[in-house]
């Protein structure tokens, strides 16, 4: 009885033993000689932060190429069917944080055709710079208090008096920091402009002093003859169009109302017979001002100056003809230099 009981412990012993050379001996295998290898892994397979850290990214490389198909390209790898709108809430959540990166998720999102006033409001803001300002330190400024002069009492002691001097601190004015202006973003071309527009469109900047308000061309797209690029299909006109569309913003990203200063091959301004009443904020175009495209000057009127563009005739660059069905959509917003 006593040598079965020793040989079942033995037998429990060795097996035990055995099982845990087998667990090191996987261990080993698993961990040192044939690892785990993760290969091929899909952009989609990333966590949602990932995938934001990507976008985030992909603005800041478009912020510096304006590259725009690339961008795209770029985006398609999270196979997301609303990117755009993605992006544009990436932007809005930035900018609640205060985020420099706001910006340039916003300026991706208006690339990729978000009309939200919100982010035309984000993307044409940027972060004040405050010059710094050397601060004098203040200095005493020694008041003397002349000697009292000694008076002879008949009954008295001669006793001069002397006052000890004071010293009076004199606070001098100090200097403050002024901020500079919030920097203008540079016009949104689609595509890249002049290469990719029709030839003769010219664009002049007006030139006003610092401080001053003036009409700023922020966004200008053009749509070629069935041009699938920049979200062209979806827009007011569709395939068929053929009108220029101006669309008027405050530096908020709200709708601003003002005359158009468009003047004609003979030098006349163009009236409401040519251009047609400026559209009421629920028009299905969302613009203030919708007529034929031509290449005659435009500009907004009214109390501020504006940067000009012209030349925006029936032109397809892809097919290299005249008279196509082109559109353009510009977006004039008032800022301050």
């Amino acid at each position: 009885m006593t040598e079965l009981t020793l040989s079942s412990r033995l037998l429990l012993i060795v097996a035990g033993v055995g099982l845990i050379a087998g667990i090191i001996a996987g261990l080993v295998l698993g961990w040192l000689v044939w690892p785990v290898q993760i290969a091929n892994v899909d952009v989609t397979d990333l966590k949602p932060s990932s995938q934001d850290e990507m976008i985030v990214l992909i603005a800041k490389a478009y912020a510096l190429d304006h590259d725009l198909p690339r961008a795209q390209e770029r985006l398609a790898q999270l196979r997301d069917p609303k990117i755009a709108d993605r992006v544009a809430a990436l932007a809005k959540q930035s900018n609640a944080k205060k985020q420099s990166d706001a910006i340039n998720l916003a300026i991706l999102a208006i690339a990729l055709g978000n009309t939200d006033s919100q982010i035309a409001l984000i993307a044409a803001t940027s972060t004040p710079t405050a010059t710094n300002t050397a601060t004098p330190t203040e200095t005493a400024t020694p008041t003397l208090v002349p000697l009292v002069t000694p008076t002879l009492e008949p009954t008295a002691t001669m006793t001069p008096t002397v006052s000890t001097p004071t010293r009076t601190a004199t606070r001098r004015p100090v200097a403050t920091a002024t901020p500079k202006p919030a920097a203008i973003a540079p016009t949104i071309w689609l595509p890249p402009f002049p290469s990719e527009w029709p030839p003769g469109a010219k664009f002049e900047p007006v030139n006003v002093a610092p401080g001053q308000k003036y009409w700023h061309l922020a966004r200008a797209l053009y749509c070629d003859d069935r041009d699938t690029r920049n979200d062209c299909p979806n827009l007011p006109g569709g395939d068929t169009g053929t009108n220029i569309y101006v669309m008027l913003i405050g530096a908020g990203g709200w709708r601003e109302s003002a005359p158009l200063k468009v003047v004609k091959d003979d030098g006349s301004l163009a009236t409401v017979d040519d251009l047609g009443p400026e559209k009421s904020a629920d028009d299905m175009c969302r613009c203030n001002y919708s007529f034929i495209a031509n290449h005659w000057p435009i500009q907004v009127g009214g109390a501020y100056p504006s940067d000009k563009i012209s030349g925006l005739g029936l032109y397809s660059v892809r097919m290299k003809i005249q008279n196509a069905h082109t559109r353009y959509y510009l977006t004039f917003q008032l800022v301050t230099k």
